[in-house]
Order: C-alpha cells, then sequence, then structure tokens
C-alpha cells in the first residue's frame, strides 16, 4: 500500500541545546526541510523534541499549551522523550 502522498503532517517541535536556558518552540507542515534549511533557529539549536499531527487545528492547540507551560515544563518534556539532549533530525523521515 502506497502512503497518501495528500495526507497532511503537522510537527510541534522544540529546539534547544541543554546548556541553553531558551528552548524553542514551534510548528512546522515539513519539520526535515526546516531543519535541513539551516534556518536562524535550526542553526544555533538542536531538534530535541517533536510530535507529529494529521490536523493543524490539534498541532496548533498543543503547540499552544507546550508554550503556555513553565520553562521546567519544557525541560522535563523534553527529558521525557530525549533524556540525553540528542539531535532527533536523523529520525525524521
Amino acid at each position: 500500500m502506497q502512503p497518501n502522498q495528500h495526507a497532511n503532517h503537522f510537527y510541534v517541535y522544540i529546539l534547544g541545546d541543554q546548556s541553553q536556558p531558551q528552548l524553542s518552540i514551534g510548528i512546522s507542515e515539513n519539520l526535515l526541510q526546516q531543519m535541513a534549511g539551516n534556518g536562524s533557529q535550526s542553526g544555533q539549536f538542536k531538534l530535541v523534541y517533536y510530535e507529529h499531527y494529521d490536523l493543524e487545528e490539534v498541532a496548533r492547540v498543543r503547540e499552544y499549551r507546550i508554550k503556555s507551560a513553565a520553562p521546567e515544563d519544557h525541560f522535563r518534556l523534553v527529558e521525557s522523550m530525549n533524556p540525553n539532549w540528542l539531535d532527533l533530525t536523523d529520525t525524521l523521515s
């Protein structure tokens, strides 16, 4: 079965580094392309967390909830999935 070429993909992501106090939280329709593009944000930080959604509305609500949380909650969220703060760009397909 071939994947649906018209399927929607929305990623809520966190860029950062364990040694930096500030993380960048956002949403992207093509996270792999964004990370490969070496934009100002992706050039400074690693992709340390992401979630995939099929619906933009759901992704936007999740992004808002993460951004609304306390900074220490952002670090806990990253560490729950990526305790070693590795760059997850290679896990995107």
